[in-house]
């Protein structure tokens, strides 16, 4: 049930997103200053301890989040924060958001179908589309997830 309500707070996310910056204008990630991502960010040590693969399927990706046993109270918290944030800004408030929530958010504009299944070291994320655009334009935000993440990992080392 809560992962149906997260689906649903990242559909809230996008009837917002008009009143947000561009994904160009804003770094991809922005872990603590996002209002989606911080969610996670002030979770201490989920960052560290959660592992996002994103998959290209025929009509869309599949999204994997995996959570170290041991953080699964803190990743289940983030996800009530996020709906917290989803809440917020249906009732019409401005909030900031990176360019990776942003491009997501566009994307689902377009009439992206997602479902989450809950699993026991975290969840998985299906979006799909009709439209071959719009299944482009998923994977190629799928992909520069992976890039910068990668580059993130490497900037750590």
């Amino acid at each position: 049930m809560r992962s149906l309500r997260l689906g649903i707070a990242v559909l809230v996310l996008v009837a917002a997103i008009g009143g947000t910056a561009l994904a160009g204008d804003t770094p991809w990630f922005d872990l603590h200053n996002c209002s989606m991502c911080k969610s996670l960010s002030s979770q201490a040590g989920l960052l560290e301890h959660t592992s996002w693969e994103q998959h290209p399927i025929s009509n869309g990706i599949v999204s994997v989040t995996t959570v170290d046993p041991e953080h699964m109270k803190a990743f289940k918290a983030a996800q009530v924060e996020m709906e917290k944030v989803g809440a917020r800004l249906q009732g019409g408030e401005q909030m900031y958001l990176c360019g990776s929530c942003t491009a997501l958010g566009v994307a689902l504009m377009k009439g992206v179908q997602h479902e989450t299944v809950a699993t026991s070291q975290g969840s998985v994320w299906i979006l799909t589309s009709a439209s071959p655009e719009v299944v482009a334009e998923l994977q190629g935000w799928a992909k520069r997830n992976g890039k910068e993440m990668e580059k993130m990992k490497s900037e750590k080392m």
